[in-house]
Formats: structure tokens, C-alpha cells, sequence
């Protein structure tokens, strides 16, 4: 008998020894759960309104992690009663269901059975490949073990809450609310919560939008298990199964305002990268007026709209709106297109089209600072100019092919004559007007010879509007800019301060072009915004045979622009200028902005005087001015000589005559 005790003894250690050997094996390259307390999950980026309202979210994975208390009862007994209504008694495992699923295992020959607890459930999710084999339901009971011994129950719940895929690319009870039933998780009913317990084992195959009767099924038996633990009532029970499933299909989600969502995508993947702006939990807060997008979006609709009906046979009509606070450089509204579904492209900032008229404040401003003022002036009358080429000839001539001889720059500006335009910059010279807006902005190009005075090159509208925003704002040019702030999940704000505004004008010329440009709108090509009850400047502009109509101007608050075009350079139509076909848009989003308060006048600077003068000869008002403006002078250079409209009546006359002709090149 002492070999049979030898033996037996010698089995039991080779035992011991194989089961202790097989145990090292299994438990050797384990996580440590402690990672737990260091995990973040793959989070959504949320991009926020300068409001607060949700405009979009970035993310690989829809998750929105949710703290526990925020989770309703109800949500989490449906998932205890179908997943592991024992999971606040056990001890991380279910031994009879463990056993039971290893026994049914091994005869198969494969792993088959669930049997798994919640806590279970975690340590696979977290830390173990989805295979299905007898090795891993150990390792995966084992580490089940240890999260129950280092973690309280709701602690392990609420990592479990947060972490399940729910289907249609939703992790966590949080998001798959917002996709199946468009509401926080905390405002879930007995129904909606049924089917989100529903959905864990089987996503796909459960999913209400594919598969409705399956998922009707699956949650009306997680609403019967849960009447059967006495978790819910019969009565209550009863209601929530005649509750109807989400009849919709989960749409990619609504992006507001998604030209600007976009540009802030692409900033925030230049600086931060990619795993951060999918992955990373950010929250983007933007300078995103809501109501002032809308108003934009509806406003370039209408315009759009518009042109179509007076064009219906041409190709869709496109355009952009851009609004820019005048002291920050925030964008307020911005709309890239008419609609981002059937074209991204985003025509405020990507697009470089010519900006006609629009150009010619730029040369008005070039003049101020060559020591002219809004008083003097220049002739429109007919020249011609030599060419590049050896007998070639330019004959510019205005859009209605009418001129009106001597006027002011002032007038000339308000009118947008071309001949004017063409002969300051001739005085003033090419280099002189690239210079101004260079430092405006305008990245060109500008145009080769004096046909740069009506707008050839090519601009942007954001650089468009950032350059009237600079003149409304006494000359200082902020940098426009998206994006306030971004906060990672610890707290800390990853965005830089935008660049402070640099000086680009100086105070006194840009308040005087500033007054130039408010004539436009009091008396000129912009008449039409003079409906608005609160002061504003701004410029048409018209490229040649309709291709381009613009209206870029501001208030003291705010510079907006607006640019219709087609995106193939094809005309317009006749009569599509940008006092029709852009104006009137801009004129809605200029009054939308002072839904809180019209924005006052903007400041005067102290080296300004007003004084009323002759809009045609430029000199002081007198008792033979018929019609007289008050027009703002840098101080000491403002007329002096009073009115005499006789002086200026003859050269007239005779011009309208045809007594007389312009010299060639020259001023009449």
C-alpha cells in the first residue's frame, strides 16, 4: 500500500504541478486592470456655438461618456434583468453559469456559450480579443476577479455603461440615446430603455432600423424579465410594450452650418492632429452666431432663389456669406454655397474670383493717403490708353456707357464711375494701390496697368471682408477666426488667443473712406440699404458680362460680405449686378445683426471735421450750391473756396455739346 500512497502522492504533485504550470500560462501576459483608472475611451469632439448650442461632433466612434447618476433606474435595471440581474451579489463570476457554459463547451469542441457577468463582460471589452476559445473565458473570469476586488459595483457599471457597443457605431448608453431616440439618455422612457438593454448582445441582428421585429421582441423580453424580478410593474410593462419602435433610420448626424463646421475641422486637424480632434473628447467653442447663420442661409437662399426665376435656363446660381465682427475678427455667419449636400466646395474662402467694383475703394484709399481728399477731383469722361503693343489702344468705358464729366472722388465712388477709378489710379500709380491692399489683406493677384482700378484680379471673400472690416474699424486689421477655445477632457485649453489686430490704416483715412463709403449707400450704388435704421458703408461690385456681383460693407459691429456667381464663370444674366443680385441679401444679414440693438455710429477720431460741400466741384457750400453733402477731412485739409457752379458749368456743357474733346490719356 505504501507504493499506491507513493504513487498517488506523486500524481497529486504532478497535478499540482500541471495545474499550477497551466495556471502561469493562462495568467501570463494579463493586463493590470489598474489601467482602468487610467482609461479614456475614445471620445467624441463636440463643436459648440458661440451660444453653446451643438453644431457637429467628430468622432471615429459615437461615445459620450455619462457619469452614473445621470444613467435613469430604469435603464439600468433592463440591463441588469437580460445581462446579470445577480451582478450586485456575485463576486465578479457566476460559477453555476460558468461551469455550466464550459461543460456545453467542451462538448461542442469549441466555445459556444455566453454565461459571462457584466464584470466579465468589461475585462472582454477592455482587455481581451473577441476569440472564442476556452483559454480566453479564463483569463477573462480571472480578470474578472480582480476588477471585482479593486472596484465597486458602480464603479464596474458605469465603466460597463459607458463602454458597450450599441450598433450603428454608438459606444455607451449616452450616444446611442442621441442616435436611436434624439434625446439625453436621462430623459429615456421604460420603453427606450428596454431596447437599448436589448441591443448588447446581438447589435447588428437587434438593430430597430434593419430589423424591427427582432428588436421588438428582444425588448419585449428584457421588459418581461425585468416584471419578473418585480423591477418594473404589469401595468407599466404593458404600456411600454405597445410603444412603437424609432421610425427613422439613423441619419448621418445634422451638422450645423457645415462650411463653417468644416473650416474648423480642418484648423483643428492642423494644429491638434487627428487622434485628438476623433478621439480625444474636445470641446470646441466657436464664434458661431446661430441666428445670424440662419439669417445668412436664408437671406443667400432667397438671392439664389432669385436669380434662378429671372434666369431659368441657365445652370443654378451659386454664392457665399461671410460675417466678420469688426473688432475681433470673429466669425459670426458663414455660408459657403447654397448647399453643402450637393457641392463642399466652399466659395467664401476657397473661391478667387475677380471683385470688380468692389476693388475701388482700395484705390480711393491709396488716393487719401497721396494726400487727396473726398473733394477732389477727377474727371469722368472718355480716354483711351495705349496698349501692351505697338498700335494697341484700351477704351474703358462705364457700366451705362454714360459719363457726367467733373465730380468728386466721393461722388465718383458712390457712383462707381470706371473713368474716375482708372484716373486716380493712374495718379497715384499702381504699386501705390497693390501697397494698400497688400496691407489690407488681399493676397492678389491684382491686375497688371490701370485695369486694376475696376477689379480684375483675383480675391476671396474672407479677404474681401476682412478688408472692409479693417476700414470700419479705423484702420486695425484683426485675423478673422473660428474658434474661441478648445478644452480637453482634463480641462485644460489647448487653442492659442487669436493674434491681437495689427495697424493697417491709418485712423484718419480709413474713417474718411469710411464716410466715402457710407455715400455709396446714401446716395449711390447701394441706395437700397439706406432702408436700414442705423449707419452703414459698403461697395457694389459687377465683374465684366455679369460673371461676378458682390456686396461687401459693414456697420461699426460688423463687416459682411456677399458674392453670387456661377461656379463654371458663365454670366449671370443681364442686369445681375451686384446692387441686385448680392444687395439684398446683404441688407437681411446686416438687419438680422441688429436684432439686440441697432450697432451705433462708428467713432469719430479726433483729427476729423465735417463740412459741407458741392458733391460735383468739391468746394464749400454756398448760395449757389443747389444740393450739398457733409463730407468728413482729415483736419486742415478740408476746401477752403466757396461754391461757384458757374466755373464748372461751361467744361460741362461743352463736353455734352461735343465742342470739345478729352485729350488722349488725360484729364478733361
Amino acid at each position: 500500500m505504501k507504493w499506491v500512497a507513493a504513487v498517488g502522492g506523486l500524481a497529486l504533485c504532478a497535478a499540482l504541478g500541471f495545474g499550477g504550470a497551466a495556471f502561469f500560462v493562462l495568467v501570463r501576459g494579463l493586463p493590470q486592470v489598474s489601467q482602468l483608472e487610467e482609461f479614456v475611451p475614445p471620445s467624441s469632439t463636440r463643436v459648440l456655438a458661440a451660444d453653446g448650442t451643438l453644431l457637429a461632433e467628430f468622432a471615429t466612434e459615437r461615445r459620450t461618456p455619462v457619469a452614473l447618476d445621470q444613467v435613469p433606474e430604469n435603464l439600468v435595471r433592463a440591463v441588469l434583468a437580460i445581462e446579470d440581474h445577480r451582478f450586485f451579489e456575485h463576486m465578479g463570476i457566476n460559477p453555476g453559469r460558468i461551469a455550466k457554459a464550459l461543460v456545453r463547451d467542451v462538448a461542442q469542441g469549441r466555445a459556444v456559450e455566453g454565461g459571462s457577468t457584466i464584470t466579465q463582460q468589461l475585462a472582454k471589452l477592455l482587455f481581451l480579443t473577441p476569440e472564442k476559445t476556452v483559454r480566453r473565458k479564463i483569463r477573462e473570469a480571472i480578470l474578472a476577479l480582480e476588477i471585482e476586488r479593486r472596484y465597486t459595483k458602480r464603479e464596474i457599471l458605469a465603466f460597463y455603461l459607458n463602454q458597450i457597443y450599441l450598433g450603428n457605431r454608438t459606444y455607451g448608453v449616452s450616444a446611442a440615446a442621441r442616435v436611436y431616440f434624439d434625446k439625453p439618455v436621462a430623459d429615456l422612457d421604460l420603453a427606450e430603455c428596454a431596447l437599448l438593454a436589448a441591443l448588447p448582445k446581438a447589435p447588428a441582428l437587434y438593430d430597430p432600423f434593419r430589423h424591427p421585429e427582432r428588436a421588438r421582441k428582444r425588448r419585449n423580453l428584457v421588459l418581461g424579465r425585468m416584471e419578473a424580478l418585480g423591477w418594473a410593474t404589469p401595468a407599466a410593462v404593458a404600456a411600454a410594450r405597445g410603444q412603437p419602435l424609432p421610425p427613422r433610420r439613423p441619419a448621418r448626424p445634422r451638422v450645423t452650418a457645415p462650411y463653417f463646421v468644416e473650416a474648423v475641422r480642418q484648423q483643428l486637424l492642423d494644429r491638434l492632429g487627428l487622434d485628438p480632434v476623433y478621439q480625444g473628447g474636445l470641446r470646441v467653442y466657436t464664434t458661431l452666431d446661430p441666428r445670424l447663420q440662419r439669417a445668412a442661409e436664408e437671406a443667400l437662399a432667397r438671392d439664389l432663389a432669385a436669380v434662378d426665376e429671372r434666369h431659368p435656363k441657365a445652370a443654378p446660381a451659386q454664392g457665399a456669406v461671410l460675417a466678420v465682427s469688426v473688432d475681433t475678427g470673429a466669425v459670426r455667419a458663414h455660408v459657403g454655397g447654397r448647399s453643402w449636400s450637393d457641392s463642399p466646395f466652399d466659395r467664401a474662402l476657397q473661391a478667387r474670383r475677380q471683385p470688380g467694383s468692389a476693388f475701388k475703394p482700395f484705390v480711393y484709399l491709396a488716393a487719401l493717403e497721396a494726400g487727396q481728399t473726398q473733394a477732389s477731383v477727377v474727371q469722368d469722361t472718355p480716354a483711351r490708353y495705349r496698349g501692351a503693343r505697338p498700335g494697341q489702344w484700351w477704351t474703358p468705358g462705364n457700366y451705362d456707357g454714360k459719363y457726367e464729366g467733373p465730380m468728386t472722388l466721393r461722388r465718383a465712388l458712390a457712383l462707381s464711375r470706371n473713368l474716375p477709378a482708372i484716373r486716380t489710379l493712374d495718379r497715384v500709380g499702381l504699386p501705390a494701390v497693390v501697397a494698400v491692399a497688400r496691407r489690407l489683406g488681399l493676397a492678389g493677384p491684382f491686375g497688371e496697368g490701370l485695369a486694376a482700378a475696376l477689379g480684375v484680379g483675383g480675391v476671396t471673400l474672407r479677404e474681401m471682408v476682412r478688408a472692409y472690416g479693417a476700414i470700419a474699424g479705423g484702420g486695425r486689421l484683426p485675423p478673422p477666426h473660428w474658434i474661441r477655445a478648445v478644452y480637453g477632457p482634463e480641462g485644460r485649453n489647448l487653442w492659442p488667443s487669436p493674434p491681437a489686430p495689427r495697424r493697417a490704416v491709418d485712423p484718419v483715412d480709413a474713417y474718411v473712406l469710411s464716410d466715402m463709403l457710407a455715400a455709396v449707400v446714401q446716395g449711390g450704388t447701394g441706395r437700397r440699404a439706406r432702408a436700414l435704421p442705423f449707419q452703414v458703408g459698403g461697395k457694389t461690385g459687377t465683374t465684366d458680362d455679369q460673371r461676378d456681383a458682390w456686396f461687401v460693407g459693414f456697420s461699426s459691429r460688423l463687416a459682411v460680405g456677399v458674392w453670387v456667381g456661377r461656379d463654371d464663370n458663365t454670366p449671370l444674366g443681364w442686369g445681375e449686378t451686384g446692387a441686385r443680385a448680392a444687395l439684398p441679401a446683404w441688407i437681411d444679414v446686416m438687419l438680422a445683426s441688429a436684432s439686440d440693438g441697432p450697432p451705433p455710429p462708428w467713432p469719430v477720431p479726433p483729427e476729423v471735421v465735417f463740412v459741407e460741400i458741392d458733391p460735383v466741384s468739391g468746394l464749400r457750400a454756398g448760395p449757389a450750391c443747389k444740393r450739398t453733402v457733409y463730407a468728413a477731412f482729415r483736419r486742415g485739409t478740408e476746401p477752403v473756396g466757396a461754391c461757384d457752379r458757374e466755373a464748372l458749368a461751361w467744361p460741362r456743357i461743352a463736353y455734352r455739346l461735343g465742342l470739345v474733346r478729352p485729350a488722349t490719356g488725360f484729364p478733361f
